[in-house]
């Protein structure tokens, strides 16, 4: 729990994380262009929440490649404490503000656009495992690369490339190779998922693209736990 807390801490202190987490959000939800009415637009504004929510989680994770940069993970390694504990507590104290984040969202949108609550808990959820995958994601890739700079440059690249499956263009709008393309990404399932939701409430086809991105989260994790990835 000593991780915890002093993680926590560090990502409280990161101006740009907080930014992203919680002014972002607002400036896009009052927005009613995006959520309300009949531009071609309505309804993005749920799909554009999943680029807010990934963008937030790479920096809130490069304090872990501060740690390698500065050799605090060869002292923290010293002790007791096993990777797989170093990664969870700190993948915990990425999470928080994300999880703030989603829960201002859900609320937001409740009241000012009327969601319905089992909508809006659906919603939560979809925001919540695409969240922990993005961060998951992100400490997995910060084992590929020494280089701070090079990694958060390669992490975005890769980023917005896997936005392209299913938020910038949305699902139905790809063919079949783009989708089967698609489908490597967590951005593609979580988009489905938000689709399937708007369209069907609750259902089987739902909860499929969770369990995906409930398992890109595990994998991710694993990745980043194993011996020697910091």
């Amino acid at each position: 729990m000593i991780i915890l807390k002093f993680s926590l801490k560090r990502t409280f202190r990161n101006f740009w994380a907080i930014l992203l987490s919680f002014i972002l959000p607002a400036g896009l939800l009052l927005l009613p262009v995006f959520w309300e009415g009949e531009s071609f637009v309505v309804g993005r504004g749920y799909f554009f929440i999943l680029i807010i929510i990934m963008l937030g989680a790479f920096p809130l994770t490069q304090l872990m490649v501060d740690d390698k940069k500065q050799k605090t993970i060869v002292r923290i390694m010293s002790t007791p404490t096993t990777t797989f504990k170093y990664l969870s507590q700190n993948f915990a104290a990425s999470m928080t503000p994300l999880m703030l984040q989603i829960i201002f969202i859900c609320i937001f949108g409740f009241i000012r656009y009327s969601w319905e609550i089992g909508f809006t808990l659906q919603l939560g959820l979809v925001y919540t495992l695409f969240a922990a995958t993005s961060v998951s994601l992100a400490m997995a890739w910060n084992c590929l690369f020494k280089n701070a700079e090079v990694n958060m440059a390669a992490l975005t690249t890769f980023a917005m490339f896997s936005l392209f499956f299913g938020i910038f263009v949305s699902v139905d709008q790809l063919n079949n190779a783009l989708r089967t393309i698609g489908m490597l990404f967590p951005s593609y399932w979580a988009s489905v998922g938000i689709e399937t939701l708007i369209d069907n409430g609750l259902s089987f086809d739902f909860l499929m693209p969770m369990g995906v991105l409930a398992l890109f989260t595990v994998i991710f994790l694993l990745y980043g736990s194993k011996r020697g990835a910091y």
